[in-house]
């Protein structure tokens, strides 16, 4: 696919852009941030390496997986909304590589926001698209439940769309704001999320069941 080949021209593009900036970065570069968006980790700065290169190990996995899933025909029905998903990933990868980078080279920025920004689109994203995906082992909302049945799978990814969506845009408006806010805006729609996908499946699957 054409997607493909420019989703490879970008990660080869940032890990050689890579190479030329190494010898400006001091020796500890950013490994973590706290969640008040202050650095609370370094590791060597031999690891920047690693983190541009991860981008294209995970995006070989992605692209390995539906190969071995039982369920293999399912990725050719939701081929859009797996190869949208990759594509979403593998750029937030690279960014978040870059804003280490940036960092690293002594530049002030705002780390909560543009993190929280990537990861309300990246939710954004996978939940308008949550409702194409079909049953299989390794893409999507997988517990007991929806492994278990076609029909609590469909059902369940179709109402978690909105709490995706709706996550999404609680991480982008806590980048926004300090404090204690922030934190428990991303901290509870996390916990809602899991909630709601885990109860959920399991009283449509019951309802299923008893009927």
């Amino acid at each position: 696919m054409k997607k493909d080949w420019i989703l490879i021209v970008i990660v080869l593009i940032s890990f050689i852009t890579t190479i030329f900036v190494y010898n400006d970065l001091p020796q500890e570069i950013p490994r973590q941030w706290g969640i008040d968006g202050e650095v609370n980790s370094y590791w060597g700065k031999e690891a920047v390496f690693f983190t541009a290169l991860l981008p294209l190990i995970l995006y070989l996995l992605m692209k390995f997986l539906p190969k071995i899933d039982p369920k293999k025909e399912s990725y050719e029905k939701h081929k859009k909304a797996y190869n949208i998903t990759i594509f979403t990933v593998i750029i937030f990868l690279i960014v978040i590589h870059w804003i280490s980078i940036y960092v690293s080279l002594g530049h002030d920025i705002n780390i909560q926001l543009l993190v929280n920004l990537g990861v309300g689109i990246l939710f954004i994203i996978i939940g308008n698209y949550m409702g194409q995906i079909r049953h299989n082992y390794f893409f999507g909302i997988r517990n007991p439940w929806t492994l278990a049945s076609e029909e609590v799978w469909k059902k369940t990814h179709r109402a978690s769309r909105y709490v995706f969506v709706v996550l999404g845009i609680l991480f982008i408006v806590s980048g926004f704001i300090t404090g204690e806010i922030a934190i428990w805006l991303t901290i509870g729609g996390a916990l809602v999320l899991v909630f709601f996908t885990t109860v959920y499946s399991y009283l449509v699957f019951k309802n299923i069941n008893n009927k």
